[in-house]
């Protein structure tokens, strides 16, 4: 099955997605059209979120491919201290910080155009709470970010990596201290959660 096959093709006009829960629940966010895009749908989302439950409050939240931001977006609502987006795309970063304004979190963000693999490098080490990531299905860069993240020692103990793939692809790292907590499949669609241990 070819990539193409496995994204959402829009029409030319922008599309809406919303934020579920938390302060700005129900503001309807841009999501960027006239191209390829793939957007968490709302229930792989919720799923998430619901997984994570009141470990959101407070936490330093990483977005990585983040597309409309959609996911950085949900956290901020639902009571996280900060969000960082990152996305190659310049397009898809002013769509990030329209909606950043529309919901009224952008003091509470950092918005970052450029390579993920490249922008990891400039963060500190256990910079964040919890780090999602939803690169272009069959790209390639499941194992190549996670060991970035691992080699930057970005994530905080006890920190979570969540990985959105396609059920088909399987995720091969070998890391003593990241271990797989939870998989589900949606369709299509299979979210990965990792855990760093001592």
């Amino acid at each position: 099955m070819g990539r193409n096959s496995l994204l959402i093709r829009f029409p030319e006009e922008v599309g809406f997605m919303r934020v579920i829960a938390g302060k700005s629940k129900g503001h309807n966010l841009r999501s960027i059209s006239g191209t390829e895009v793939r957007p968490t749908i709302d229930r792989v989302k919720e799923a998430l979120f619901n997984i994570l439950g009141p470990e959101i409050i407070d936490i330093d939240f990483l977005d990585l491919y983040a597309g409309f931001g959609g996911l950085g977006i949900e956290a901020l609502s639902r009571g996280a201290a900060s969000s960082t987006f990152i996305d190659n795309s310049a397009r898809q970063i002013g769509i990030i910080e329209e909606n950043l304004k529309l919901t009224g979190l952008e003091q509470q963000a950092e918005v970052i155009q450029g390579d993920v693999l490249t922008q990891l490098g400039r963060f500190t080490p256990q910079s964040f709470d919890i780090i999602v990531m939803d690169p272009p299905y069959q790209a390639g860069l499941l194992e190549p970010t996670i060991e970035k993240i691992m080699q930057y020692d970005l994530l905080k103990e006890a920190g979570i990596i969540s990985v959105e793939h396609h059920k088909q692809d399987e995720i091969a790292i070998e890391f003593d201290n990241l271990e797989l907590i939870r998989e589900r499949d949606y369709g299509n669609t299979c979210l990965s959660l990792y855990m760093k241990g001592d």
